[in-house]
């Protein structure tokens, strides 16, 4: 995947007109690199000079290289039209063909947004923690339940409750400046997760976030921030897969550091389980 389209597709701090000339390079590929800025920025309703300052924002030296670019994107095998959301009555080879380009956009993303020091200093904090209560809303609630059913099979004491009352209310019984909390927000600005953070932060927990916007309310205060991505459209969002995946693919990241530096005992852990399982069924047949 070209890079500058994984930017393009997955930058969250443009405003609204860079959004919208984003947009034609993603769509548009082709025309973008035989017109001018001044009818780029007629046809995205923006200006020939939001065009230009656009280029100079990614480090073009101007809006020429940056076409350079996105021509020789344009003569890979990705269509790029793939990473825009969901039209009306496609077919469903095009939807698998727009799943899988955005899917794949994760790793790159992922990679280019997080220094690996921040997933080396998240593990210490799982490995240090005596309690790990991980929070988020909706779609992170999942999330949540990924990293409390994958690190409990490890020997971890994980605690996960969707519902935000039994979650606060386990914390104020129980947690200590031992633990650690996880919070997953995509926006970042979610009132029970923001809420999850702040008693968090008033029991002296560690914290690691996992959200979409470093720079959102739910980074300030914590000790290590996990950047996730999710991709942003001028059209109505139907769901945030993308997001979903990203915030999976960093939780897979942590849980297989962790294991690396606990391998013996992970493997133990894991083999224990599942022969006492087999055992139950043993004797139930």
């Amino acid at each position: 995947m070209n890079s500058l389209f994984v930017r393009l597709s997955s930058e969250k701090n443009f405003t609204a007109s860079e959004r919208k000339i984003a947009n034609f390079f993603l769509e548009k590929p082709q025309l973008a690199i035989d017109a001018t800025a001044e009818k780029i920025g007629k046809l995205t309703q923006t200006s020939s000079s939001a065009v230009v300052r656009f280029a100079k924002k990614l480090g073009y030296s101007g809006f020429p290289a940056m076409k350079l670019d996105i021509a020789v994107a344009t003569n890979s095998d990705q269509n790029n039209s793939d990473l825009t959301e969901v039209e009306a009555n496609e077919s469903i080879t095009t939807i698998l063909e727009k799943t899988s380009a955005r899917f794949k956009t994760i790793p790159d993303v992922i990679t280019a947004q997080n220094e690996t020091t921040a997933f080396s200093s998240a593990t210490k904090l799982i490995e240090n923690a005596r309690h790990i209560f991980v929070y988020g809303v909706t779609a992170s609630s999942l999330v949540a339940q990924d990293i409390q059913h994958k690190f409990t099979r490890v020997g971890l004491d994980v605690i996960c409750h969707a519902d935000f009352h039994q979650m606060i209310t386990t914390m104020q019984a129980t947690a200590s400046k031992q633990d650690l909390a996880i919070v997953i927000s995509e926006s970042g600005q979610t009132f029970e997760t923001l809420q999850f953070k702040n008693i968090s932060l008033d029991l002296g927990l560690k914290i690691i976030v996992l959200t979409n916007d470093i720079k959102s309310e739910v980074s300030r205060g914590c000790d290590v921030t996990l950047t996730t991505t999710s991709q942003q459209f001028d059209k109505v969002r139907f769901a945030s897969t993308t997001g979903l995946l990203s915030q999976l693919y960093v939780v897979d990241i942590l849980f297989y550091a962790y294991i690396s530096k606990h391998y013996q005992e992970s493997q133990q852990k894991v083999e224990e389980t599942r022969a006492r399982i087999s055992k139950i069924y043993e004797h139930h047949a």
